[in-house]
């Protein structure tokens, strides 16, 4: 008698999943639960939130490294190292994660569509500014200018931010593509 390929197939499933199952099992010290740095709550990751945020370019998943200068290193941290210019210490642990870290430092803006970055000198983080034109500055914008020529009005953020722009304010997939 013939086994078919689907009763094979479904047996090496299950199998399989007994073995996962049973590996994922705390029993004692000998098979402790593992958590990835970016599993839910604050034991694991080294940083909470970072400005000088760096993703290895060639990790998938996404990894990220943050160089923000700080007076001590959270307990988390694997590898604190004194920073180069001898003023504090770097965290330079990395985690893994489909986002990106949250920043810091709030952002002058919410989103913007039409960022405009530049780094001088190899600075990174690069500084950015936001040049959409706008009914109103948002309320994180120290200083608001006035667009030239513009009917209504519209007004642009001139305040320069050093890190990511953020996310864009229009969706790139919309309804009327």
């Amino acid at each position: 008698m013939k086994t078919s390929g689907m009763m094979a197939t479904s047996s090496i499933v299950l199998a399989f999943l007994v073995l996962v199952a049973a590996a994922a099992r705390p029993s004692g010290t000998t098979n402790p639960v593992r958590r990835l740095p970016t599993s839910a709550g604050d034991d694991g990751r080294p940083w909470e939130c970072c400005d000088f945020v760096v993703q290895d370019p060639l990790s998938r998943p996404p990894r990220w490294q943050c160089n923000d200068v700080v007076k001590e290193c959270s307990p988390n941290c694997r590898r604190c190292e004194k920073s180069p210019a001898g003023d504090g210490f770097v965290c330079r642990d990395w985690i893994v994660s489909l986002l990106e870290p949250r920043m810091c430092t709030p952002r002058p803006w919410d989103c913007c569509d039409a960022a405009v970055c530049s780094s001088w000198y190899g600075d990174i983080p690069t500084t950015c500014w936001c040049a959409d034109n706008v009914a109103a500055c948002p309320k994180n914008c120290k200083e608001c200018g006035l667009v030239e020529k513009s009917d209504p009005p519209r007004y642009r953020c001139l305040d320069p931010f050093h890190g990511n722009p953020g996310p864009n304010c229009t969706p790139w997939i919309s309804k009327g593509n």
